[in-house]
């Protein structure tokens, strides 16, 4: 029953432990995917003058594939009666694809870079449904800030767009608020003429995005602010970690439920072997080598049953790597299958901290052995 216990502690703390890695994994790759990996801003967020020399600094540094001027409004959609507003991101087409892969999760239409620059509009696909608007048609952008003089005074600035493609970014908040024209028009918008609102880099490698924004941020100096795609949606991510910790604790819950087990075990053994025991020791075995017994005894137990949960989770979690068995039935949701991301440190941890329980178990059953009394034992 304790071999049991431990092999199931292990079992479920390994598996849940690699499946919530794998959400974890799956919405940063869809964060990072959707935007880029280090955003550049201005102390003050002003905007960024003669941007063209930062970027060429930016990529001068290590570990920086590309990096892109880009200019972010607030704007107002409008097809019809239909009415949504976004935050709409002016771009260079072809230098936004080397920074995010937003464009490659286009669904709908095939735009290209003159096509966006001759007003065009890239939409996700859950703001296209609520214009019901689709490619091909026009829809009416408008600044609720900008503002430009007419005949009339100070009105809006305003200007429509050819929907020319629709993405699903594989997250629903994003498909209903982000969308994409060319720079020109979004500075025609935000009323700059040559400056822009923010830098966005792409890095070699997510995992080294902060580091790489750490050093960026001493290189810079302290005109400019670095954020790495961790602090975007920090609120999101810190959730997930602390999900990750409490189903962590909950479950290393069992394995402690087992050493109490392991425990009470040792001591009715110890009752048990009162009269071997003493005999051992009437014929000269110390009371150390009995105590190690014990110990020996429960360090097989904690190995075994650790190295079966260990062995059984790996399997498990590889074949739904690899075949995606378990599936998830819910219509709409990103994700079709279970996600699991299997990392070495979990594997390492978790056993050696089983085998640390186990050990610490026996010792209080080992220690009660010393006080067994050899001569009064074999009289009853």
């Amino acid at each position: 029953l304790s071999l049991t216990g431990i092999v199931i502690g292990v079992f479920a703390l390994l598996v849940v432990s690699s499946i919530m890695n794998g959400f974890d994994a799956d919405m940063r790759n869809r964060v990072v995917g959707s935007k880029a990996d280090i955003m550049v801003y201005r102390t003050d967020y002003s905007p960024i003058k003669e941007f063209d020399k930062l970027i060429e600094k930016i990529e001068n540094s290590r570990g920086i594939i590309a990096a892109e001027a880009v200019c972010k409004n607030e704007l107002m959609l409008q097809n019809r009666r239909n009415i949504v507003s976004s935050l709409c991101y002016g771009v260079d087409y072809d230098n936004h694809r080397e920074v995010s892969s937003i464009f490659d999760k286009i669904r709908v239409g095939i735009p290209d870079s003159s096509a966006l620059e001759d007003d065009g509009i890239i939409l996700g696909l859950d703001m296209s449904l609520t214009l019901n608007v689709t490619v091909g048609e026009e829809i009416k952008l408008t600044s609720p800030i900008g503002t430009e003089p007419s005949p009339f005074g100070l009105l809006p600035r305003s200007k429509k767009f050819k929907v020319i493609g629709l993405f699903i970014s594989g997250l629903p908040e994003y498909d209903k608020l982000f969308s994409f024209i060319s720079l020109k028009n979004s500075q025609y918008f935000s009323g700059l003429n040559s400056e822009v609102d923010h830098i966005e880099v792409k890095t070699d490698n997510p995992d080294s995005a902060p580091k790489i924004s750490s050093r960026l941020n001493e290189s810079l100096g302290s005109d400019y602010i670095v954020e790495d795609w961790s602090i975007f949606d920090a609120n999101l991510f810190n959730a997930i970690r602390m999900e990750k910790i409490v189903m962590f604790l909950v479950l290393t819950l069992m394995i402690i439920i087992s050493a109490f087990n392991m425990i009470g075990n040792y001591i009715k053994l110890v009752t048990e072997k009162k009269v071997d025991i003493g005999v051992l020791k009437a014929i000269g075995t110390s009371g150390k080598t009995i105590e190690q017994i014990f110990i020996a005894v429960g360090l097989i137990i904690g190995i075994t049953g650790t190295f079966l949960g260990t062995i059984s989770a790996l399997i498990l979690l590889l074949i739904q790597q690899k075949w995606h068995l378990i599936k998830i039935p819910v219509p709409g949701f990103p994700l079709h299958w279970l996600p699991v991301d299997i990392r070495w440190q979990d594997f390492i941890f978790v056993p050696i901290l089983v085998i640390l329980i186990s050990y610490l178990t026996t010792l209080y059953p080992a220690k009660k052995t010393l006080k067994i009394d050899t001569v009064k034992t074999i009289r009853n």
